[in-house]
Order: C-alpha cells, then structure tokens, then sequence
C-alpha cells in the first residue's frame, strides 16, 4: 500500500511539474504578434555630399517583448546603399541593400522603448557617380505586444 501511495504521489509531482513548465514557456493569451513600419527619408542629403549621408532619420516604437528590426531600401532607388541600422545611438548592423531589398532584422534586445535610425552610405555604380544625394526606406519592427 505504501509502494502504491508514493508512486501515486511521485506521479502526480511529475504531472504538476510538467504542467507547470508549460506555463511558464506559453505565451500569455492575451499577448499577439505586433508589426509596425515607418517610412524614412532624406529628400536632400546635405553638403558636400560624398558617400555617406549626414542625415539619419529616426522612428519610435514603444516597449514590445522580442523587438527587432529590419530596413527596406526604396524600390524607386537607382543604386546599391549600405543601411546602418543605429539603435538608441548605437549601431547594430548594417548590410548592402538594392532597390526593394532588404536588411535581416536585429534584435533591439531590451523590453523598452527605443528610437532607431538608418545611416545610409552610398555605393558607386548605377546613378551614384560619387555621392548619395537621397534616399529613403521603411523600417519594419516586429515583436510580441504586452498585456493589454
């Protein structure tokens, strides 16, 4: 009797702990997937204009569990760029993108807001002679949203 109530109690540890460890790694049923892209550009890249654009511009996106990041380069462009994805002033990548194409994303690494910006540097060829005078692009964001 006493073999049969400790196997009984073991099992019934086994089955609490093994629920409960699916808990704990399923998301919570409220949470969802969250995506949102903002358009940037530079219309005029300032003087003197060589291959690296002074100009970043920058986007917003709030406190997201799992936040990363991509960039796509304009299809409209006319030439390859190297995007410098900057993080919170840091850059995390960068990649050589064409026309419509994009970065892999990067993970943003933290449960907080953060603004994020796009360096380009131009690369010769195509109707970059010399210098990059425009650009623009959509950062894409994606993560999982909080409890609502």
């Amino acid at each position: 009797m006493t073999r049969i109530r400790t196997l009984t109690v073991q099992t019934g540890v086994v089955a609490a702990t093994i629920a409960y460890a699916g808990l704990s790694l399923a998301s919570p049923a409220s949470a969802k997937p969250f995506t949102q892209d903002n358009y940037i550009d530079v219309p005029n890249c300032p003087p003197p204009q060589g291959q690296v654009c002074g100009t970043v511009p920058t986007a917003y996106v709030g406190a997201v569990m799992a936040p990363s990041v991509s960039f796509t380069a304009n299809g409209n462009h006319c030439s390859d760029m190297i995007a410098h994805v900057i993080v919170d002033g840091q850059e995390v990548g960068s990649a050589q993108v064409g026309p419509g194409q994009s970065t892999p994303f990067y993970d943003l690494a933290s449960y907080r807001s953060h603004t994020v910006g796009v360096r380009a540097e131009g690369v010769p060829g195509g109707c970059n002679t010399g210098g990059v005078s425009a650009w623009g692009g959509t950062l894409h964001f994606k993560g999982i949203s909080p409890l609502s």
